[in-house]
């Protein structure tokens, strides 16, 4: 039996998404979950038996990246990876979700307290950096153990409550959790946030790159079109070289991603992968606001709105607490032996 996957390729949903992205300019969040999912992006990488394609993770990549670079303003990474994590165990709700008829996201920091209830668990504590939070009718939070609970928005004892965030276009929040009772049945397996966490780095790469490449490519048009003292920016050769290091630095990210999603791809290449975007994209995005002055801080000129993305999906995977792990995993592993051979 062939497979979806058989005779497609991941970047031909580009050119479909962008499309998308396009027609949900100036929607709510729920128009535009409805425009999603008829493209059938919401459940790209989903089981065919809750209406999704089926399709690698890889198919993804282009489908975030194209969201990401016309600055789509619904939580687009969330929603795919929550679809697809319910559609072994709340099959109806995960169905739901890829149709875009309910509206869920990811909390990305924090952890539930739980304690057993008869049939019921009880959750506490605080998680933050939900994207969306205010307008989702579920929030998938992280458990001890590596576990996930999924808890409806209007149940008793949620508060979602505004953060403080860089992404104005898709804000952020925290969400207090005061003794809020959920079923056995709203809970993933220990293992579940490992995976989740792993897969939504390769897709914030993505992000960063679909950010990133839309500032290189406002910069380069910028350099070749704004005149000063007689010539284009672009006659000034340290412009030149300038643009010619950010387009490397977009292949890098897009090498890493692709090399994430590799035979050879584990946890620390999509880690890697991450880490490579945040530092590579940071850099376009910054470089692409110093060709452009003053003009780039502007609500008309995009460069900084993609900046804020880039450092809050940055906030988001920790990158931070990433470098530190992958330094001391350095240490305890590769300096011993390097020391050993000198």
């Amino acid at each position: 039996m062939m497979s979806m996957a058989e005779g497609l390729q991941p970047d031909e949903f580009a050119a479909t998404a962008a499309r998308a992205v396009t027609a949900c300019a100036g929607l709510d969040v729920r128009e535009q979950a409805h425009n999603l999912a008829g493209d059938g992006l919401l459940g790209v990488v989903a089981d065919e038996q809750v209406g999704g394609l089926a399709l690698p993770l890889g198919f993804a990549v282009p489908v975030i990246a194209a969201a990401h670079s016309g600055l789509l303003t619904f939580p687009l990474l969330e929603t795919i990876l929550v679809a697809r994590s319910l559609q072994s165990s709340l099959t109806r709700l995960a169905a739901a979700i890829v149709s875009g008829k309910t509206l869920a996201t990811i909390a990305w920091q924090g952890e539930a307290g739980a304690a057993r209830d008869g049939g019921l668990l009880v959750l506490s504590g605080m998680v933050a950096r939900a994207p969306g939070a205010a307008c989702a009718d579920y929030i998938l939070v992280r458990m001890s153990g590596g576990a996930a609970a999924l808890i409806p928005t209007d149940a008793d004892g949620v508060v979602v409550e505004e953060a403080a965030g860089l992404d104005l276009t898709v804000p952020e929040h925290t969400v207090r959790l005061e003794k809020v009772e959920v079923s056995i049945g709203s809970i993933l397996p220990a293992g579940t946030w490992d995976l989740l966490n792993s897969d939504a780095n390769v897709l914030r790469a993505a992000a960063i790159l679909g950010s990133a490449e839309a500032c290189l490519t406002l910069a380069q048009e910028h350099a070749s079109t704004r005149r000063q003292f007689g010539h284009a920016l672009s006659y000034n050769q340290a412009i030149r070289h300038a643009l010619a290091r950010q387009k490397l630095a977009l292949e890098s990210i897009r090498h890493a991603i692709t090399r994430s999603l590799s035979g050879e791809g584990g946890p620390v290449q999509r880690d890697a992968a991450f880490l490579a975007a945040v530092t590579y994209g940071s850099s376009i995005s910054e470089g692409a606001l110093q060709i452009h002055g003053g003009m780039g801080f502007t609500w008309d000129v995009p460069v900084h709105r993609h900046l804020r993305r880039i450092r809050s999906l940055q906030a988001q995977g920790d990158a931070s607490g990433l470098i530190s792990t992958f330094g001391r995993r350095y240490v305890s592993e590769v300096a011993p032996f390097a020391e050993a051979g000198a």
